[in-house]
């Protein structure tokens, strides 16, 4: 037993060691190689967010809120600075929902509109933490204790990339299209969307089928946890819906939809402030891809919100 316990414990002193002198390198000769990348607009919504202050409307979830908002309209509607923390769906609801933590004021509107209300509470995609993480030691209290483990391994995979984009000078490039940095506003909304990448909507549509949103246990308990935080710190957590394409080739129906919004209700601590079926939308207003909407939609979803957080303010004044 002492000897099993002995190779555990080299073993884990090996392993640390490995990882301490991947850090070296990537610190000392690799460095940040992403910095115009869509990751890296979370280094300047975590810096707008640590500014602004309170009480501010902050807006949590995935690219439905990056490419569908005009924080602009939405803060002159409303009297409140807007921080749009719209993100990147593949690192999962949990990774958006920690963004705020350690970040919040009295009087504070946490918005979240969450495009599914299931998962694993795990992070979805390790390269793309990595991506988001790579030299900024800010944006480590983003990732929980627990999700350490889960991106560990995928460390030399990254550090080789970026030592490979450093060598070859591919490293630090500005794409110009709406997945730079640089597409970004103040606020946090995706502002530049490029006419080559607009889609077909009803070729794309035809190919690829919006499913239902679901719940599960595990994403409602951590919300009714967060919406706890959230109070504790004097603010407000609210749920927004995010919008939905919907036509001739959608799986499902506004009854559907309906049924899904009263399930959620049923399960959630904090007030569902839309109705999810005001936010069906015509193919045409989305964008590049499913969630993502076009200027026009933008403007018309926070139209819509603007209209949903008014009554919801409303209804304290009466």
């Amino acid at each position: 037993m002492k000897k099993f316990l002995l190779r555990i414990g080299l073993l884990c002193i090996l392993v640390c060691g490995v990882f301490a002198v991947l850090t070296v390198i990537d610190i000392t000769f690799v460095g940040s190689q992403y910095q115009y990348s869509y990751n890296a607009s979370l280094i300047d919504k975590m810096e707008r967010l640590k500014n602004t202050r309170s009480p501010k409307i902050i807006l949590v979830g995935n690219s439905n809120l990056a490419f569908g908002i005009d924080s602009e309209m939405l803060e002159d509607a409303m009297g409140m600075p807007v921080v749009n923390m719209g993100y990147l769906g593949s690192l999962g609801n949990a990774f958006h929902e920690e963004m705020i933590r350690g970040n919040l004021g009295t009087g504070d509107l946490v918005v979240l509109a969450h495009t599914t209300y299931a998962d694993d509470d795990k992070i979805s995609s390790v390269p793309g933490a990595w991506i988001t993480l790579d030299c900024h030691k800010e944006l480590l209290g983003i990732m929980r204790p627990k999700d350490w483990g889960t991106i560990f391994v995928g460390y030399p995979n990254y550090l080789r990339n970026a030592f490979l984009l450093s060598i070859t000078g591919k490293g630090n490039k500005d794409t110009y299209d709406s997945y730079s940095r640089t597409a970004f506003n103040s606020y946090g909304d995706v502002v530049r969307r490029v006419e080559s990448s607009q889609m077909n909507p009803e070729e794309y549509f035809s190919k690829e089928k919006e499913l239902m949103p679901e719940i599960n246990e595990t994403c409602i308990n951590r919300l009714n946890e967060l919406n706890q935080y959230v109070e504790a710190c004097g603010g407000k957590m609210v749920i927004a819906a995010y919008p939905i394409a919907y036509g001739e080739y959608t799986s499902f129906t506004a009854e559907d939809i309906d049924q899904f919004q009263k399930q959620l209700e049923t399960g959630v601590d904090c007030d569902i402030i839309s109705e999810y079926t005001d936010y069906l939308y015509p193919y045409g207003y989305f964008y590049d891809q499913m969630f993502h909407l076009t200027e026009d939609g933008a403007y018309f979803r926070t139209e819509q919100l603007i209209v949903d957080l008014k009554e919801y303010v409303g209804s304290f004044e009466r």
